[in-house]
């Protein structure tokens, strides 16, 4: 399995699977819309939420779908402080340390080194939402009853070009923590993310988000930095 050098958006899960999504420009409002109050509202709060932990982890699981197939489905975990995180998703090992991004897959044994990259934060969904609104407009859909409880549901809309015409998110009314989205994407597919079993503030360790060679003689590295 190989990755493109620009991994673009929460899309990165797809790309295990069926590819990248084609990149299309953003749609621009045929006329000025105003500020919608109530999603900035929500949005806020998801932000206040995410900035009261040092750290946090949490488990997620997907589904790819498009009209007339069946369901691609698959897990992940993710630990995240600050702009550095560790994610791995079906077995593919993410690491992320501010300085350099490694992808890491154990069943190949092997693991490609790069260059941080800013803009590859977007592999990380909950660091590119601390900065949701110099690229998507968002627009409150309702409140819903889920599980027992209330969710609100904002859709963000690309003001720029993107690998998808919108993400949706669905936000716990009571506490404000991320509970999904839904990724919908130019070829007719959706993408489902249920985030769960939040622990907030773990211990970290100092090697959690870097990958040392030395640990891993018989890996192939593919050094691009």
């Amino acid at each position: 399995m190989s990755f493109p050098k620009r991994i673009t958006a929460i899309a990165i899960i797809a790309c295990l699977t069926i590819g990248m999504p084609t990149v299309v420009p953003a749609q621009t409002p045929k006329t000025p819309t105003a500020v919608d109050v109530k999603a900035r509202t929500v949005m806020d709060d998801l932000l206040n939420w995410l900035h009261t932990y040092k750290s946090l982890t949490a488990n997620f699981r997907y589904s790819v779908a498009q009209s007339g197939g069946k369901p691609q489905i698959g897990e992940g975990h993710i630990l995240l402080q600050g702009r550095s995180y560790r994610m791995q998703i079906d077995g593919t090992v993410f690491l992320c340390n501010g300085k350099q991004l490694t992808v890491y897959q154990p069943h190949l044994e092997e693991a490609t080194l790069q260059a941080y990259d800013p803009t590859q934060d977007e592999l990380n969904p909950f660091l590119w939402l601390a900065d949701y609104d110099k690229r998507f407009r968002a627009k409150y859909i309702r409140l819903q009853n889920q599980n027992g409880g209330l969710q609100d549901v904002v859709d963000l809309i690309p003001t720029q070009a993107a690998p998808f015409q919108k993400i949706r998110l669905f936000v716990q009314h009571s506490d404000h923590r991320l509970d999904g989205m839904e990724l919908y994407d130019t070829q007719d597919r959706v993408y489902t993310y249920k985030i769960s079993d939040f622990v907030y503030n773990p211990t970290v360790k100092p090697g959690d988000f870097t990958f040392d060679p030395a640990l891993y003689p018989d890996v192939l590295i593919n050094d691009m930095r």
